[in-house]
């Protein structure tokens, strides 16, 4: 039935706790999608083997470690973990599978989804009517998604000349100031690639053809860092790109004509 609805695509990622039975079902229906564990939850298991250190801080530094954009970064800070928690390090070595919870080693793209709490929400939106019989939970369910479509659309309507999502324009909005005074340096001007220069002196190169960055930021988030920004500005201001809006440089799904034309 859901099959039906959503058809099975390598672009599809399922989050969710370490469930067997969901993880097998999800892997029977759809084949081609990936599974990925909930950091959160996995932070609550993980932390409970820290033995005498503070587990607060011990689930925050799991936590840091699901979302680093680098492997370089990942694997330096994966290091010092081990060195500062040994027992919750030996737990996630032997009981974890890290392109489950990691975002460097994570096959799919899963944007900055990697927790469940989004269904969290939705079991306390729906409480009362788990208690109901099959038919009018269902109803009431459809009901809500559909407002909840007619109001994102209705939002979205509103700032249809942004070209952009509310989340991904007022994001781009903040970085623009700071983008601005970044020095850039073209590469390459067929495959629009430059070297950016950070505040700290610190290097990166921006493909705005391939829309990817070594700060990886871009790479996964699918809209542009701070650099790729910064690339966008020089490349609008001193070269011929009056053509290029913002809005290819994102994935189609910030789009707001995307938003405004489903059904």
């Amino acid at each position: 039935m859901l099959k039906s609805v959503i058809p099975d695509s390598s672009e599809l990622v399922f989050m969710s706790e370490r469930n067997q039975s969901l993880i097998f079902a999800i892997g029977s229906v759809f084949p081609e999608a990936h599974h990925g564990h909930c950091l959160w939850h996995l932070k609550e298991k993980v932390k409970w083997h820290a033995g005498n250190v503070n587990k607060v801080i011990v689930g925050h530094r799991f936590m840091e470690l699901g979302r680093y954009y680098t492997v370089d970064d990942f694997n330096s800070a994966y290091d010092s973990f081990e060195k500062r928690y040994p027992a919750v390090y030996k737990y996630v070595q032997e009981h974890t599978e890290k392109d489950k919870w990691a975002r460097v080693f994570f096959p799919r793209d899963r944007y900055n989804f990697d927790t469940i709490n989004s269904v969290e929400s939705m079991k306390s939106v729906f409480k009362e009517a788990t208690t109901w019989v099959l038919i009018p939970m269902l109803d009431c369910i459809v009901r809500k998604f559909s407002d909840w479509f007619t109001q994102r659309k209705e939002a979205v309507s509103r700032s249809i000349d942004t070209s952009l999502v509310p989340l991904v324009e007022n994001y781009l909005h903040g970085l623009w100031a700071v983008a601005q005074k970044l020095s850039v340096r073209e590469l390459n001007s067929y495959e629009l690639k430059y070297e950016i220069t950070d505040t700290a002196g610190k290097m990166f190169w921006v493909s705005l053809v391939e829309k990817s960055c070594t700060c990886k930021v871009w790479d996964y988030e699918k809209f542009p860092c701070l650099h790729g920004l910064a690339a966008y500005i020089y490349f609008t201001t001193n070269v011929d790109g009056n053509d290029l809006n913002i809005h290819e440089l994102c994935s189609k799904y910030y789009w707001t004509e995307f938003w405004m034309n489903l059904k």
